[in-house]
């Protein structure tokens, strides 16, 4: 097993076991004939593959042998190791487990497989091949003591997963059977549930952990599914400004009816519970790395009168110029113009943000907070709910500009005019003296320029400039929105 010649001749070996398992028994007559031989293979290399499967597991090698045996072992309610011992077999030879058998072998060597690169995938196929209640006790009590190394671990956490996902499935199939089988399965929860939902927190705050406990609330029984529940929720303010924590809680938000407590006929809302945490905390936390993403999905799943407390603490004037030129909580201004419920709602957003277009300017993040105000007031939807999906949403009249002048002061306008003379859209320029743009810029010059476009930062076309100088406009929204011939 020390290269791969040796692993192609034992694995030559495990097929032969295949091929004797799946052969029709012999009658015993001729020990020496191939069937009889194939026959007394498989208990041979099967028990050698016992005896050394923790060093077989945690090699390359030997694992890939590893992962050709275990298939090979049997399925039942008692360890086959009690067969060696049994005086009178109370068991039929069919019910003996090599499963549990090789569990009893691994011992503690068990969790440090789990945590091997190469274990970890022979003790994922172990899970998924187990059947049997007492194959799944016979698991779960190996690796009690070390739930929270094997849920904290880099490969540990995929080997716990899987037997999670077994269990959950083995549990589904077995829901209103007998009384032994009820207790078995409680047995087998609490060894793995218990734990993890004692140490759910310090779990959530690790890079592996903060996974396990997604599952748990996907896929743990009551009552512990309700105690993680409740203990993610009640720390809130301390998990999503942590690295890890802050998935658990974003997955909270994203997955509702997934993790819904069984038996509850209510449909949860764990948004505002959340929201009801954070409230009184908004703005502070929009400026952390982690839990700007929590405040950003919750604008974007809360409901109206709840987002309305958050807008209002998002506005407050004390804090809103902090908020405007941070790198993390630019993007949650944006999300809450971008989400606004409604007109009052974005006006309430462009109200307190254009007094402080100063700061805009010299933020760069400005120009992408003045795009959402600009593209939110062309939405639709604000004025036309009913409308949202018409076809021709994006083309409609609104009365006024769509930049008042008052929000742009001290700006010098220009009326444009088209290439038949006409009087056309108005625009603000910035960076040029009023006096200075009747000497370049008339009708006659501006028929016979260089063409230019409306949008963003301009280059505007001069009349015998040997190259377009750059200005930055914007559009006074008159009538309706830039035709092709003002290009």
């Amino acid at each position: 097993m020390q290269d791969a010649n040796g692993l192609r001749e034992a694995l030559r070996l495990v097929e032969l076991c295949r091929v004797s398992v799946s052969a029709p028994p012999s009658d015993g007559s001729n020990p020496h004939s191939p069937s009889s031989q194939k026959q007394l293979i498989r208990p041979l290399v099967i028990k050698e593959c016992m005896e050394r499967a923790s060093d077989l597991s945690m090699n390359a090698n030997g694992s890939e042998l590893m992962l050709h045996v275990v298939p090979l072992l049997s399925n039942g309610a008692v360890s086959a190791a009690s067969q060696r011992q049994a005086t009178d077999a109370s068991a039929a030879p069919a019910e003996y487990s090599e499963y549990m058998q090789l569990i009893e072998i691994l011992g503690k060597d068990l969790v440090i497989m789990c945590c091997n690169t190469n274990g970890a995938r022979v003790a994922q196929k172990i899970a998924d091949s187990l059947k049997h209640l007492e194959e799944f006790h016979c698991f779960s009590k190996a690796v009690s003591s070390s739930v929270v190394t094997l849920a904290t671990d880099i490969n540990g956490n995929h080997t716990l997963s899987k037997f999670m996902l077994c269990e959950r499935s083995k549990r589904l199939s077995v829901q209103g059977s007998n009384e032994y089988e009820r207790q078995q399965l409680e047995q087998i929860e609490k060894q793995i549930y218990d734990v993890l939902s004692k140490e759910c927190i310090s779990v959530c705050r690790n890079r592996q952990g903060c996974c396990i406990i997604q599952k748990c609330l996907q896929w743990a029984p009551e009552p512990y599914h309700s105690q993680i529940l409740n203990t993610v929720l009640s720390s809130v303010l301390k998990l999503v400004q942590d690295p890890f924590g802050n998935y658990v809680i974003q997955f909270i938000l994203e997955r509702q009816d997934d993790i819904a407590c069984p038996g509850n006929a209510e449909k949860p809302n764990y948004t505002n519970e959340i929201i009801r945490y954070m409230l009184h905390h908004v703005a502070e936390l929009s400026c952390n790395k982690f839990s700007s993403n929590v405040i950003e999905k919750c604008l974007k799943a809360a409901h109206s009168d709840v987002k309305q407390l958050m807008v209002d603490e998002l506005t407050e004037p004390q804090v809103l110029p902090k908020l405007l030129t941070d790198s993390y909580a630019n993007y949650v201004i944006q999300t809450a113009i971008a989400t606004a419920s409604d007109e009052a709602q974005y006006n309430q957003l462009r109200d307190a943000i254009m007094p402080l277009q100063s700061l805009l300017k010299n933020s760069p993040y400005g120009v992408k907070i003045e795009n959402k105000l600009a593209r939110r007031h062309r939405d639709p939807s604000i004025r036309h709910p009913k409308k949202r999906n018409a076809p021709n949403a994006t083309k409609f009249s609104v009365e006024g500009d769509i930049l008042n002048p008052q929000f742009m002061p001290n700006l010098t306008t220009l009326q444009m005019v088209s290439r038949d003379g006409s009087m056309g859209q108005t625009v603000a320029l910035t960076n040029i003296n009023s006096n200075d743009v009747s000497s370049f810029l008339n009708p006659q010059h501006m028929m016979n320029s260089v063409p230019f476009v409306l949008q963003g930062q301009q280059m505007l076309g001069m009349h015998n400039a040997p190259q377009p100088q750059p200005f930055a406009v914007n559009v006074m929204h008159n009538s309706d929105t830039l035709q092709p011939e003002y290009n």
